[in-house]
């Protein structure tokens, strides 16, 4: 699995999350970014993108990696929408992380957490999705 790092994430969403965290701040609307890991080269990830709302924000940040800004749901309809994103191809074992923004987050504070996210999903085996809310170690 390739490496993913904050200037990958920067790089695709760096407008996106101005804006997330923009209307959060001044209106009180929810935001949550996802990565979805995709070890295997032959995911379709254009089709995993094609299955994002409109409202939302999906982008191929690497071979190896999605990510999808869920905008104007709360945290449990963006673990919802992820769950669909990740059972989309079954035989192909993919994993997603799941951060909420925060009130006070800056864009390095978000891929940060997002990055953090990810490192976890990766420790077990077993787990399919990592979402902060429901599954924070601290």
């Amino acid at each position: 699995m390739k490496e993913l790092n904050a200037i990958d994430l920067r790089l695709a969403f760096e407008q996106d999350i101005k804006m997330a965290l923009y209307t959060l701040e001044r209106y009180n609307i929810e935001a949550n970014l996802a990565l979805v890991a995709c070890s295997d080269y032959d995911v379709d990830k254009a089709h995993l993108l094609d299955s994002v709302r409109q409202s939302d924000v999906g982008k191929k940040i690497n071979e190896h990696y999605i990510a999808v800004l869920f905008t104007f749901v709360d945290y449990v309809g963006a673990r919802t929408a992820l769950e669909k994103l990740v059972n989309l191809y079954p035989d192909y074992h993919l994993r997603g992380s799941l951060i909420v923004f925060k009130k006070g987050d800056t864009i390095e504070s978000v891929c940060e957490r997002v990055l953090e996210a990810n490192q976890f999903i990766h420790k077990d085996p077993h787990m399919k999705i990592f979402h902060e809310m429901y599954d924070s170690r601290g």
